[in-house]
Formats: C-alpha cells, sequence, structure tokens
C-alpha cells in the first residue's frame, strides 16, 4: 500500500509486486517494498542522530574520533537539535559535565551585515581597532567576540556580546546611520536593528567611522561607546554557519591567545554552552547525518541499487525541513542534477518516493511532475537542479550524482 498524506484526498492502491521495465527492456527493477505498508519516514525523526562518547579527550582527538566514527562533532543548529542532544547526554550519564560539541572560534571578524554588494574592494575588512598604548592593549585583545565604538577617538574595542550597551544602526532606504539610545546586549541589538532598519551598522572607511563617532557623541551621550555590527567568526566542525546559539550569560569569556572550544555544561548551566581551551579533555557528543552525497555518476537504477546494498536507501523528499538539508548536501556534488527516491509510475500513472509515499511536499520545477509522462519511450525519474534546488524529471538512464539516506 502506498502511504498518502493525510490531508489529501486518499487513493489506496494494493499491489504484491510492481514491475517497471525501461525502454530498452534491458533492465527491469522488481520494486518489491515499493507499494507494502509505508516505512518510517525521513520526517519522523531527526535528520541528525547524535551520540555520546563518554570518553574524555581534548577537542581535536574528539573531531578525529567522531568522523572516523560517525560524520563529524555535533552541530547544533536550533532548540530541537539542542534538546536531542542533551537528551542523549542524559540517557548515558546526567552526571557528564563539560560535554565537547563541534563549535569552535576563529580570529576572523565578520560583519552582520551579509551582503556583498554592499562592500566594494576590501571595504569589508576594514578595522579601526585601539591601538597598543602605555596604558592599554592593543585590541582586540579577547574580551569578547561583539565590537563597540568609542566615542572620544572613534576606535574600536571587543567586548563580550552579552554586555549592554547603546547601539548604531544602518538603514539602506536613507543610506544613515541611525543611534539607538535604548541598551541592549549585542544580539538584541541586531535584532532590533533588522526589524526596524537593515541592520547593526558596518563601517567601510575613515569617513563613515566618524560619521558614527559624532552620533555617539552628540545623539547618544552617556555612555560612550556603542555597538558596531563586528563580530567574531565560530565556526561549527563541519563547517557550517548558524545563527542559532545557546551560551550560558556572559559566555564566552575565554582570554585571546588560546584556542577556544564550545562545551554544554548540564549540570551547573542547565544544557547551555560554556566555552573552554581545546586543549582541555572532555567527553563529547557526535552526529550522524541521515543524508550521505555519492559523488559517483550512476544511473537512477544504478544509484537504487547502491544505497541498498550499502543498507541505505535514494532520499525521499518530505517535508521543507528535509528539501533544505537536501539542498545543502547537494553543495558538494559534481553533476548539475542529482538523484532523489522519486520515480514516475506508469501503471498508476504518479510519481511516488522509493520510501512507498506519494508526494506530500513538492517542489518542482515548472513542466516537470505533471504525471503525463511518457511511457513508451522512457521511465522517468526525479532529481534535484544544483542550481536551482527544483525536482525534474528525467530518463533514468541519465547518470548523476545521488543522495542516500541511512
Amino acid at each position: 500500500m502506498i502511504s498518502v498524506c493525510p490531508d489529501r484526498e486518499t487513493h489506496t492502491h494494493t499491489h504484491n509486486r510492481t514491475e517497471i521495465t525501461t525502454s530498452t527492456g534491458m533492465e527491469r527493477i522488481t520494486l518489491t517494498s515499493l507499494l507494502l505498508s509505508a516505512v518510517v519516514s525521513l520526517s519522523a525523526g531527526a535528520l541528525r542522530q547524535y551520540h555520546f562518547v563518554y570518553q574524555s579527550m581534548n577537542w581535536t582527538e574528539a573531531q578525529k574520533h567522531c568522523r572516523e566514527k560517525y560524520t563529524d562533532l555535533a552541530t547544533i543548529t536550533d532548540t530541537q537539535d539542542q534538546n536531542d542532544a542533551e537528551r542523549v547526554i542524559r540517557s548515558v550519564n546526567s552526571n557528564a559535565n563539560p560535554v565537547w560539541i563541534g563549535l569552535r572560534t576563529t580570529n576572523t571578524w565578520i560583519w552582520s551585515l551579509n551582503d556583498s554588494t554592499f562592500y566594494t574592494a576590501n571595504q569589508s575588512q576594514y578595522r579601526n581597532w585601539e591601538t597598543e598604548k602605555t596604558s592599554a592593549p592593543a585590541q582586540p585583545q579577547g574580551d569578547g567576540d561583539c565590537a563597540f565604538m568609542m566615542k572620544a577617538d572613534g576606535q574600536w574595542h571587543d567586548i563580550a556580546c552579552s554586555s549592554t550597551m547603546r547601539f548604531i544602526c544602518y538603514n539602506a532606504s536613507s543610506k544613515g546611520f541611525i543611534g539607538v539610545r535604548e541598551q541592549r546586549n549585542w544580539t538584541e541589538a541586531q535584532s532590533y536593528c533588522r526589524q526596524y532598519h537593515t541592520d547593526l551598522a558596518s563601517v567601510r572607511n575613515d569617513s563613515e567611522n566618524d560619521k558614527i563617532k559624532d552620533i555617539i557623541i552628540h545623539n547618544l551621550t552617556s555612555p560612550d561607546k556603542a555597538w558596531i555590527g563586528l563580530n567574531r567568526l565560530w565556526v561549527w566542525s563541519d563547517n557550517s554557519t548558524s545563527t542559532f546559539t545557546h551560551w550560558y550569560t556572559g559566555e564566552p569569556n575565554s582570554p585571546s591567545g588560546v584556542d577556544i572550544c564550545t562545551a554544554i555544561n548540564i549540570i551547573q548551566y542547565q544544557g547551555q554552552w560554556v566555552d573552554d581551551p581545546c586543549t582541555t579533555s572532555f567527553p563529547f557528543v557526535c552526529y550522524d547525518d541521515k543524508l550521505v552525497l555519492i559523488r559517483q555518476n550512476l544511473t537512477w537504477t544504478g544509484a537504487l541499487r547502491y544505497c541498498r546494498d550499502e543498507d541505505m536507501d535514494l532520499v525521499s523528499v518530505d517535508s521543507k525541513e528535509i528539501q533544505l538539508r537536501v539542498e545543502s548536501v547537494t553543495s558538494m556534488a559534481s553533476t548539475a542534477h542529482v538523484w532523489l527516491g522519486l520515480r514516475h509510475s506508469c501503471v498508476l500513472g504518479l510519481w511516488f518516493w522509493v520510501s512507498g509515499q506519494t508526494l506530500c511536499y513538492e517542489k518542482w520545477a515548472p513542466g516537470h511532475g505533471t504525471g503525463e509522462e511518457d511511457c513508451i519511450t522512457t521511465v522517468r525519474s526525479g532529481a534535484i537542479h544544483t542550481r536551482n534546488q527544483s525536482w525534474i524529471s528525467l530518463p533514468e538512464t541519465e547518470t548523476n550524482n545521488f543522495i542516500c539516506t541511512k
């Protein structure tokens, strides 16, 4: 039985065995299980599976272990991921503390306004850090991951992002800077600027630096400093970036000069994050990704067989969440199209997933997926276009990369 979408009209078809033959008659695929009771779909569980390793290692050793045994050190992109990671830690040892995850700092500072068209030449690299003086060290000196400007000289300092102060927004419509008198931490200031203007202020040259300094002096008065949009980049072990954070108040706060990594603190801080030198030894959380890009060029039939020989299956995309993960995975493909577990049945006159589902979620390119396929000359299968991420109907004899799901 093909599983159907619960909110759509139900059309149930029962078959014990369905055979689909290619136009050449040389390949015959027996899809025995496709039309039986549905396999649990990918959306029934998280796309990442977390594994707690209760063995103390430094961050680099933990990373190596995770990459050998699973996919990588844990990446956490939202509250659900955070809850899953905490749950797997507590299921093994509720007293384990702290526990490495895959986030670590870099020495790279980036602007909140991430629009390449806004910057020309090296404008995004303009910096006006406080230089070393007799009474003060050069900036940044590792006090925190966010930058503010001093009104006295317009130079910049780093400080913990949890600090509160007034801030400067940039408005693209007026192409001007706006001083905001409310005192907020850096993340709150960023949210305010994005809601009411464009973003926290980027500073591209000396002229803009002077304009912002004047706003702080004349419009914001006391205190004598204000947030700008510069912050230090943190990256996950798998090189992904995320706006989600779960820092404990005052974190991260480690000094400069050492490599800093992130740990979950279950006991003292109820699962919130703390930073520690990467050389410290802690137990750790790995993740295993259910989606695996195979960079071999095979026909759809060959791709299906490959996945199943490895105890996997071609991926079924039945939600927007899975579509977004598939889009991320296809960015590393070596072909313009990547096979999905999407198949057209001439017998039933419909498209279905190899998991046994009809299409509950669709992202067809215009003119594709109509169901009115040519069943005489060729058998059609579904692929995703790596450029615009839409689905297209292709002859199953084409060869492409493909995505298996564990």
